[in-house]
């Protein structure tokens, strides 16, 4: 009779430990169900880091590609695109700074045009330009620095240039030295053109006075856009084409030029 209790007693907990042991099985059903979850999340995930790259690749789409110009040294550079009337701050005041200096720097030698000319400098023997009190010089670069004006306010430039030159700039017993003390930002004043105000100083050097004398350059600049030439000029052409191309090459010119306000100063 104890015999038969126990066997049935062990029975009974072989019964309960086999049933716990199924219970805790995962059943086909719920392997399947898992996996499509876990299907499910990747897709989710997928599809976000799609949405993602998609979202970069129309931005960088939509972003317009930098301009890239050869010169003609074979250097690369970026630029970017303008309209036809449209230069920047930077090139108008660099423009208008490059231009004055050229035209008021009077050294009494000739522009070195390669590095043997700038080691043996040559005299300046000057244009002749005709004016209303008669015959007279200007230096060979502020000739040459004219050509950034336009035609009409050249002429006059040049005439008067004649009157403030004196004769010694070209026996070397004078120099003239233009120092630009302050240039304001370009106020544009119309489509394609633009007024620089600059404060400046005329420096005089003669052989006798070493310090040097100033006087006061206060200017406003009037620039306006222009058709820019053609600067690579072929080398059988003449020298005085390669010059206006150069000076123009900005497609920028001087229209006028009157004293600075004083209270723009």
């Amino acid at each position: 009779m104890t015999t038969n209790a126990q066997q049935q007693n062990l029975e009974e907990k072989r019964l309960r430990f086999l049933e716990k042991r199924q219970r805790g099985r995962f059943s086909q059903s719920d392997s399947l169900g898992l996996f499509a979850l876990g299907t499910f999340g990747l897709h989710i995930l997928t599809f976000i880091c799609l949405a993602l790259l998609y979202g970069n690749y129309t931005r960088l789409v939509q972003k317009p590609p930098p301009s890239l110009v050869q010169l003609a040294s074979g250097e690369a550079i970026t630029v970017a695109p303008l309209g036809s009337k449209e230069r920047t701050p930077e090139v108008v005041k660099r423009f208008t700074v490059n231009t004055l200096t050229t035209m008021m720097n009077w050294s009494g030698k000739l522009p070195a045009a390669t590095v043997e000319e700038a080691a043996r400098p040559t005299p300046d023997p000057g244009i002749e330009i005709r004016s209303v009190g008669g015959k007279g010089k200007v230096t060979t670069a502020a000739w040459q620095g004219s050509f950034a004006l336009s035609e009409d306010f050249r002429k006059e430039f040049l005439q008067k240039l004649v009157e403030l030159t004196p004769s010694s700039i070209f026996t070397g017993k004078t120099q003239v030295v233009l120092v630009p003390l302050e240039v304001q930002p370009p106020v544009k004043i119309a489509e394609g053109k633009w007024k620089v105000g600059m404060v400046a100083n005329l420096m005089i050097f003669q052989a006798s006075n070493n310090l040097g004398d100033v006087i006061p350059f206060n200017k406003e600049i009037f620039v306006q856009v222009v058709e820019a030439p053609d600067f690579l000029v072929p080398s059988d052409e003449s020298r005085i084409a390669a010059v206006v191309a150069d000076v123009r090459a900005s497609g920028l010119e001087i229209y006028a030029i009157r004293d600075l306000q004083s209270e723009n100063l």
